[in-house]
């Protein structure tokens, strides 16, 4: 009896082993979409900041290539934008990429972390957008940027930020107007030097507290492309704008190196697709839309000044020697020789 007891029990057990052998044969015969569910599970989520307002330009391409990604890779890989400093100041966001706590970042200026790269920010070094564009987008631009992936940073390429305008408590009508005046700069050494040149104080001002720095007095003045002045609402603060076009400004579209290599070629290969398609169309933005800032500008009661830039210009001489001195003359003449 307890023999036969046994055996009932035996065939009982192998009876719900074989139905929970089927019922698990039906659901994975529903396969596929199993494994689809899944593989929605393992959607990349990635962040991307910068210190732009939400109604900035860098916003504005920060979207394009969080869209155009998203479109490239069919969904699997999803980029956040952060913008207004959300994720930290410039600084503090290219040491989260070199950490790789962000994986994506439109940064300023970068010359504190690569020195090579302040030729961009030389004043009057660049002719035009063309000069400029001729530069960043070709091997002279990808040599003087190299140095990044040595930082555990991928450059991606360079979005608009803009030709660099200058507002102040007072007009300037010349560069004697700057005498003295403490003008708020990057933490950038090329910035420094070259608003000393010009006879002002250059103070560095975090970009996230400059506003307040200019409301308290920290600051005289500051510099900035048109659409920083009107996106931060310095024209609460500063009466008025000079039309220096002191420098140009590129907005470098960058990678941590460390997310980087967790994708596949596909999908890396997607991406730098992404970035050239979202900075062409950047840039053409920008360029629509500087003119339309600087009369929104005037329109909140800024006065517009227009100086003789040819002191400005002779004054930073010395800068571009030195630099020449310091990272190769025949580099810095071969990127001149780019807008003849």
């Amino acid at each position: 009896m307890r023999i036969t007891s046994r055996f009932k029990a035996m065939a009982i057990l192998m009876g719900l082993l074989s139905i929970a052998v089927l019922v698990a044969g039906c659901g994975s015969g529903g396969g596929d979409k199993a494994a689809g569910g899944n593989d929605e599970a393992k959607v990349i989520t990635a962040k991307l900041g910068h210190v732009g307002a939400p109604d900035h330009i860098f916003e504005i391409g920060a979207k394009k290539f969080s869209e155009l990604v998203e479109q490239k890779t069919n969904g699997k890989l999803k980029i956040e934008t952060y913008p207004g400093g959300q994720l930290g100041n410039d600084r503090d966001m290219m040491e989260s990429l070199k950490m790789g706590t962000i994986e994506f970042a439109i940064e300023g200026p970068i010359d504190s972390f690569l020195p090579k790269a302040s030729i961009v920010m030389l004043p009057y070094m660049f002719n035009g957008p063309e000069h400029v564009y001729k530069f960043l987008d070709g091997p002279l631009g990808d040599e003087v940027f190299a140095g990044l992936n040595d930082m555990g940073i991928v450059p991606l390429g360079h979005m608009e930020n803009g030709w660099r305008l200058i507002t102040s408590n007072k007009p300037i009508n010349s560069m004697s107007d700057l005498k003295g005046q403490k003008i708020r700069v990057p933490e950038s050494p090329m910035f420094q030097d070259s608003f000393k040149a010009f006879g002002a104080s250059p103070v560095p001002v975090p970009f996230t507290e400059l506003y307040s720095a200019l409301q308290q007095g920290v600051a005289d003045g500051q510099e900035n492309p048109v659409f920083h002045i009107h996106t931060n609402r310095f024209y609460e603060v500063q009466k008025y704008l000079a039309l220096s076009k002191h420098m140009y400004l590129n907005a470098p579209l960058l990678a941590s190196q460390k997310f980087w290599d967790t994708l596949d070629p596909e999908m890396q290969k997607a991406v730098q697709e992404a970035a050239k398609e979202a900075v062409d169309y950047q840039r053409k933005v920008a360029m629509e839309k500087e003119s339309e800032l600087l009369g929104k500008l005037k329109e909140a009661g800024m006065t517009v000044t227009e100086p003789d830039l040819t002191p400005f210009k002779e004054a930073v001489k010395p800068v571009h020697e030195k630099w020449a001195n310091e990272h190769g003359q025949d580099l810095y003449n071969k990127i001149a020789e780019l807008g003849k």
